[in-house]
């Protein structure tokens, strides 16, 4: 009983004392988050374009932004881009309707400039960047120039090489070209004297030569008395795919296939099928490989035949024919 009495005594005295003495309590102030994150961009004019973004630190945050401009632009560039289908039916032929706007995203901006920043919370982080219009289309151009040069001296190139390489890199060069077309559509869209139809024309040049080229290649197989199943699925994928497969080895390239073959006469009597395959171009050897098939023989040269050529051909549809006949052409 006393020492609650006392407990008390000291209870009153304390809250006694903190009534009298005590400064007040200061109010928590919370921080207000600034208008600018939750407002509209300023517009984008003739100096300058704006992307803000929320991200988990400043780095994710400023690239989130910038990608915003780039989807923005993607956006304008693929309407742009049908409303020039529609008066021009040459730039149509390119069939990028569907992808341009996953190709502009690819592009990067190097020339911006962090005008605002804000810590939201522990996680997140808000920024507005600013971009130097005439800064991103210079380096855009320049970027676009030297590409082109690249390709140039890389289609001089090719008049040294074999037939296959020549289609490789012409096909390669094409496919360089047509990637060139985000940067050329985002250029049309920013700069008023930027030359759209001489950089279209370049893209669509490299897609002409290059289907000149495919033209141009040819392929004659043949072979021996044993190897005419093989011959006759080989011109099948080759055809399937869209090569000219020709009956003279005139200006083609000659895939030359000789068999022979070894049976067992063991219990389980085995076929095995040793198949030399030689490509040659202008008489130069350009590829080959020697395969050996084994197939059970069941008193059937015939059957042996049948289902090693079936073999052959569903090894060349799984592995690819640059594998399994020793050749280095671009099929897809």
């Amino acid at each position: 009983m006393i020492k609650t009495i006392l407990f008390l005594s000291v209870f009153v005295f304390l809250v006694g004392c903190g009534a009298s003495g005590a400064k007040p309590t200061s109010k928590i102030v919370l921080k207000q988050t600034p208008k600018w994150v939750n407002s509209v961009l300023p517009d984008d004019d003739s100096s300058h374009m704006y992307g803000m973004s929320i991200g988990k630190n400043r780095e994710a945050a400023i690239k989130a932004a910038l990608s915003s401009v780039i989807a923005r632009l993607g956006t304008t560039i693929e309407s742009s881009y049908e409303s020039t289908q529609k008066v021009d039916g040459a730039y149509a032929n390119l069939k990028i309707q569907s992808t341009i706007k996953a190709d502009v995203s690819k592009v990067k901006i190097n020339n911006y400039s962090v005008i605002k920043t804000y810590k939201l919370n522990y996680r997140e982080f808000a920024v507005m960047v600013q971009i130097d219009k005439q800064k991103f289309i210079n380096g855009l151009k320049e970027e676009l120039e030297l590409k082109k040069k690249e390709l140039d001296e890389k289609t001089i190139s090719t008049q040294s090489m074999d037939a296959i390489r020549r289609y490789n890199t012409k096909k390669e060069i094409a496919k360089r070209a047509e990637s060139l077309l985000p940067v050329i559509y985002i250029l049309i869209e920013l700069d008023p004297l930027f030359e759209k139809k001489r950089n279209l024309d370049f893209v669509l040049q490299q897609k002409r030569v290059f289907l000149k080229e495919a033209q141009k290649l040819k392929f004659f197989v043949r072979g021996n008395v044993k190897s005419a199943k093989f011959v006759e699925k080989l011109k099948n994928y080759l055809a399937q795919h869209g090569f000219n497969v020709v009956a003279s080895k005139r200006d083609a390239v000659e895939i030359k296939i000789e068999t022979n073959d070894n049976i067992s006469q063991g219990y389980i009597k085995i076929a095995v099928l040793s198949v030399n395959i030689k490509v040659y171009d202008n008489s130069k050897r350009v590829g080959g490989k020697e395969i050996i098939l084994k197939e059970r023989y069941n008193h059937s040269v015939e059957s042996v035949y049948k289902n090693a050529s079936i073999h052959l051909e569903q090894d060349i549809k799984k592995e690819g024919i640059n594998k399994i006949i020793g050749i280095n052409l671009k099929v897809n």
